[in-house]
């Protein structure tokens, strides 16, 4: 059970923060040094312009070759890797004058030190130990006395599997390697700073709510404890903005998940994707792997950000290299316009069109597993894709392959991620179970029995 968050005040650093401050800067020239030849710390870039957010592709190269490197040993959350990763942020956020997050913070200053945007939480974790962690978070006060007191909150999960011997989801199995995580999620987190750079000199009229979750990997810890811990009510955050794995963009088209999930939305949604060269498209499901699924299960409209899967997922080679800067890049402008929608709007009205709930990444609720990844953007035609086939798992050890469109699940059609998930979490340990699929190496049906 995750503890109340608490936000630190006042100067606390120790001996031990202290040294851990000289780290992350002595680090953070380091890598510099090694990964841009001839190129200060932070790229010299062009500044940010009133008229309309556009997103620095490398500034955001930058955090994430901070945050990526071997150097982090794939920021494992309770490690010191995950405490050198927060001190990193919250100190974007003190340069940029972000407030703590905290019951006050109306009339709060801005932090002095990067822990003043920490908030502690403690978790049992699955290898059994005691883990001690924490969310960073700041906050932009809105420019409206009417509608400051409303919230937005723009996430990004910070933490990684480590070197993939603790956290189980690693694809490579008895491997330890260091798992650096740069699509996830340093992308993510990098896109939210970008955000937080922006609209820290230009806020809008509600406030924004600007956090980096620990503790996704290991079953949505951070964002539940952020919830759990939220000095106002809950009802005052209009909407959740989730990016988590955007570095994968290939070609022009994007979707946006959770678009059904507020009445105003999909307006919002048009609008924003005027002013950006990728073709738009929306899902209405609010579930999905990953933070926005916390918010969404307490009723908070949701608006999740994310490229599917590459075959590097879960492994030691999600590397800064691979990631496509300038899809990112895209990718987090189009966020911008839709935060300047949402920012600037009425209150969002929630929605779930009579959903059932479901368990979410990595909580632990489903007794067994395909092992498979399917398409969160839901890009088929018909049925759903497995982006990626774990080998040596129930799906591959029947015959699907990755690439593969399910069209049928235990007798069940499988169109959505939802649906998959509802499927799956009827199934029982030891049952065998059909697998309608459409092969994608020669466009064939073929009928598959996994033993889950």
């Amino acid at each position: 059970m995750a503890r109340r968050m608490r936000p630190r005040t006042g100067f606390r650093f120790g001996a031990r923060w202290l040294c851990l401050a000289g780290m992350v800067l002595g680090f953070s020239r380091t890598v510099a040094q090694e990964t841009w030849v001839d190129q200060p710390v932070m790229p010299s870039v062009a500044a940010f312009s009133a008229d309309s957010f556009f997103a620095r592709e490398q500034v955001m190269r930058h955090d994430v070759m901070m945050l990526a490197s071997d150097r982090m040993e794939g920021r494992l959350t309770g490690s010191v890797q995950d405490s050198l990763s927060a001190l990193y942020i919250g100190l974007r956020f003190l340069e940029n004058g972000l407030t703590p997050l905290s019951a006050d913070y109306a009339h709060a200053l801005p932090g002095r030190t990067q822990t003043d945007y920490w908030l502690d939480y403690s978790f049992k974790a699955r290898w059994g130990e005691q883990v001690r962690s924490r969310n960073v978070a700041g906050v932009v006060k809105g420019t409206d006395s009417a509608l400051s007191g409303r919230f937005v909150v723009v996430g990004a999960h910070f933490d990684h599997l480590g070197w993939g011997d603790k956290v189980e989801t690693s694809m490579r199995k008895g491997v330890r390697q260091i798992h650096n995580g740069a699509d996830d999620n340093a992308s993510g987190v990098a896109a939210m700073l970008e955000l937080m750079r922006y609209y820290s000199r230009f806020p809008l009229q509600k406030s924004l709510i600007f956090v980096a979750f620990s503790g996704e990997e290991t079953g949505l810890c951070g964002s539940t404890a952020f919830l759990d811990g939220f000095p106002f009510a809950l009802s005052s955050i209009d909407a959740m903005f989730n990016l988590d794995m955007i570095g994968g963009l290939q070609g022009d088209k994007f979707r946006i998940t959770g678009v059904g999930r507020s009445r105003e939305a999909r307006a919002m949604v048009e609008e924003a994707s005027r002013h950006t060269d990728l073709e738009v498209l929306v899902s209405p499901d609010g579930h999905g792997p990953s933070d926005h699924a916390s918010f969404y299960a307490r009723q908070i409209p949701v608006f999740f950000f994310c490229t599917p899967p590459t075959p590097r997922y879960h492994t030691p080679d999600d590397d800064p290299a691979t990631l496509c800067y300038r899809g990112m890049a895209r990718i987090t402008g189009l966020a911008g316009n839709l935060l300047k929608q949402v920012g600037d709007a009425g209150p969002l009205h929630f929605t779930s069109a009579g959903e059932p709930q479901r368990p979410a990444k990595g909580m632990g609720k489903f007794e067994v597993t395909l092992g498979l990844m399917p398409d969160i953007n839901n890009t088929a035609v018909k049925g759903l894709t497995a982006m990626i086939v774990v080998e040596g798992k129930a799906a591959y050890k029947a015959g699907l392959r990755s690439g593969d469109v399910i069209l049928r699940l235990a007798g069940k059609k499988i169109s959505t991620i939802e649906q998959y998930m509802d499927v799956l979490a009827g199934l029982k340990k030891g049952e065998k179970v059909k697998i309608k699929a459409v092969r994608k190496s020669d466009g064939k049906k073929a009928v598959y029995v996994a033993e889950v």
